[in-house]
């Protein structure tokens, strides 16, 4: 597939999935077209570092996206996990601003849509649809962060396991053992023992 028509499916793919409850006018969604880019990005490639500005949005047409961070020791914590159809942009202004405390990183080899988050922003906010875009999104990350803290307080390993299942079933066999360990706060050895003992 030849790199403009290849850019023509995939940025038609995020204007429907991502923009499309915005009743935009489809060519005011076009001239978002030149903010943005496809990148086929290599496995393992670190897209964002604790303390970079995050100024893109990243719609992932395939692949697998983790953000995690990494104690003082190198170790690496994951704490979210995004495939095909996510998109993921700076929601607090702090990430913009200040730097993200985080990492952001590819698994599988992943095809992204990349848009510039001014450019967006800006247009969107200029035909009054700002809120509409960024309240979902705001609400998904509070429910999140507040589910994930349950369940490391109220929930054992097992069960916290099963809920990953049930959260990531479309591409939970492409993340390796060692990520979903860090994800789920035990070891790859811990982890091995679960699966075994519980038949997974």
């Amino acid at each position: 597939m030849n790199t403009k028509l290849q850019h023509d499916l995939i940025f038609e793919a995020f204007a429907k999935r991502v923009l499309g409850r915005l009743q935009l006018p489809a060519e005011v969604v076009q001239t978002l077209k030149p903010a943005t880019r496809v990148r086929e990005v290599p496995r393992k490639t670190t897209l964002l570092s604790h303390g970079d500005k995050w100024s893109k949005l990243y719609y992932i047409h395939s692949g697998i996206l983790r953000m995690f961070y990494i104690d003082l020791e190198g170790r690496d914590f994951n704490k979210a996990f995004f495939g095909d159809g996510s998109c993921i942009w700076p929601v607090a202004p702090m990430d913009r601003n200040n730097g993200i405390l985080f990492n952001i990183a590819v698994i599988p080899k992943t095809t992204l849509l990349e848009c510039d988050f001014e450019a967006l922003h800006t247009l969107l906010k200029q035909h009054g649809k700002w809120a509409q875009f960024a309240l979902p999104f705001a609400e998904k990350l509070v429910e999140t962060k507040f589910q994930r803290e349950h369940d490391f307080l109220l929930l054992s390993a097992a069960e916290r396991y099963e809920n990953l299942l049930k959260t990531y079933p479309t591409f939970i066999d492409q993340i390796p053992d060692y990520h979903l360990a860090s994800f789920l706060g035990i070891t790859n050895v811990s982890l091995s023992r679960l699966k075994k003992d519980q038949n997974f």
